[in-house]
């Protein structure tokens, strides 16, 4: 008899360390969302009730005056039941300090009444007391059940709902069975198997009440997951909306700083071509004419062909800006960036007179998409060419300059103009927030988001005679 009693103890103890351990998974991966203690401790406290209980029940002599370690076993029980009633509290609200205060006093009183009757009274005394404490968890347990279910709809807290109320049947039984009048038990032999079969009944439903609360939590997880897929395909979508509109925008904002400069650009363009054309008539006369000299004919190709190269060169530097819509990095020398762009800016220069230095310290390669960067550079050239328009200096000034810090590239665009002002710096790199009309206010916004995209930085200084503008990158080598 002992060791069968024994064995149902081990079983559901064993079955709720399983449990215990899957739980520990969750708690690792998703402690985020676990966030009640009570009922974990709550879970390890009754496994090490059980297993105590089960070997007292092995080495037990006399039922009516046990050893110490049923004290403890009984203790152990009266806890984990506490804190089971704590985790159903807790889904509504937070415990209180007061009542956990008056919880520790009476769990001391429970000790001390509950070894009192392991000394000096009866197996039946213990075994109602312990029902009656049961009980009233279990009701208040039950009652926060309903509470909870009110506003949340869960499977698993039905379930628990169901396990608890079960208990509460199951303990309200053994007291029963105590009332009707029977003869002492003083053996382990001599328990009614009436009395056994509800007591494990009751231990059944106690690990079912358990299982219910990790099957809450899995399907809390379970809701999580699902959400946060959710969230994540909102997230890319919007990241997607998120990049066309900034496509849009640079392409906006490559119209309007070309824009600035369209008219240069097409005076520079007319330049190669209405000499081209000049040549071609005076070729076209030589040869009607039939005289027709070979160092003349040399020398009028050489010329067409270097008008040629020069228009093919601005419109190749166009090109790259507008047509390079591929989004791949590539390791590029930072002066061939430079070169590509001073094309299409130096008929404005040359234009507003202005005088244009590029300081190459060194020689650069930096892991980029070309188009992107050459942009950067169109914005703060046009930028510069702009401020200085609107000053009255004689002596005008672009300074580039490239220099090294460690592996941390340094790229400076600074002009001898008025500068921004302390009340425009701090929007300076807003969206559409610049001042001049033809820009949209897109330039520098876009400027720096792509800096950032490229893992550097685009800031502003003051400097002590104008503008500069200070880019940070990475070089590759």
């Amino acid at each position: 008899m002992k060791i069968q009693l024994a064995l149902y103890f081990f079983i559901l103890g064993t079955i709720q360390l399983g449990l215990l351990v899957g739980v520990y998974h969750y708690r690792e991966n998703k402690d985020y969302l676990i966030k009640s203690q009570y009922w974990t401790v709550s879970l390890i406290i009754n496994i090490l009730a059980i297993f105590v209980f089960g070997f007292g029940i092995i080495f037990i002599t006399n039922i009516q005056r046990p050893d110490l370690n049923f004290t403890i076993a009984n203790v152990l029980f009266y806890f984990s039941s506490l804190l089971q009633m704590f985790f159903c509290i807790s889904l509504n609200r937070v415990i209180t300090k007061k009542e956990k205060i008056i919880s520790l006093i009476t769990s001391l009183i429970f000790i001390y009444l509950f070894d009192y009757l392991r000394r000096n009274s009866d197996f039946e005394s213990r075994t109602i007391l312990m029902c009656i404490v049961m009980s009233f968890f279990y009701i208040v347990q039950i009652r926060q059940l309903l509470l909870y279910k009110k506003d949340i709809q869960s499977k698993q807290i039905n379930y628990l709902k169901y396990a608890t109320t079960l208990e509460l049947l199951a303990a309200l039984t053994r007291i029963a069975i105590f009332l009707v009048p029977a003869a002492q038990i003083r053996e382990v032999e001599q328990i009614p198997a009436i009395l056994t079969v509800v007591t494990i009944f009751q231990l059944v439903m106690n690990t079912l009440s358990y299982i219910a609360i990790g099957g809450y939590w899995t399907e809390k997880i379970a809701i999580s997951n699902y959400q946060f897929h959710i969230e994540n395909e909102r997230i890319n979508q919007l990241l997607k909306e998120q990049n066309k509109l900034i496509y849009s925008l640079s392409v906006a904002n490559k119209t309007a700083a070309t824009g600035a400069l369209a008219a240069s650009i097409a005076h520079e363009l007319n330049q190669p071509l209405g000499s081209s054309n000049i040549n071609i008539q005076l070729l076209k006369l030589k040869l009607d004419s039939g005289h027709l000299d070979p160092e003349l004919l040399k020398e009028i190709l050489i010329s067409l062909q270097n008008d040629n190269t020069r228009a093919s060169t601005i419109i190749k530097s166009l090109r790259s800006i507008f047509l390079e819509e591929q989004i791949e990095y590539q390791n590029i020398r930072l002066d061939s960036l430079i070169e590509s762009v001073l094309p299409i800016v130096r008929p404005e220069i040359e234009k507003a007179h202005i005088n244009l230095e590029v300081e190459l310290s060194c020689h650069p390669y930096i892991k980029c998409v070309p188009a992107q960067i050459k942009q950067i550079f169109l914005n703060l050239f046009n930028n510069a060419i702009y401020s200085l328009n609107k000053s009255n200096y004689s002596e005008k000034l672009i300074k580039l300059t490239v220099a090294m810090e460690s592996s941390n590239l340094q790229i400076d665009f600074y002009d001898n103009g008025a500068g921004v002002s302390e009340e425009n710096q701090k929007d300076l790199f807003e969206l559409l927030s610049g001042s001049k009309k033809s820009g949209m206010g897109l330039g520098l916004w876009l400027s720096r988001h792509i800096v950032t995209h490229h893992g550097g930085t685009l800031e502003y200084l003051n400097a002590p005679y104008g503008a500069l503008f200070r880019i940070k990158m990475h070089a590759t080598a």
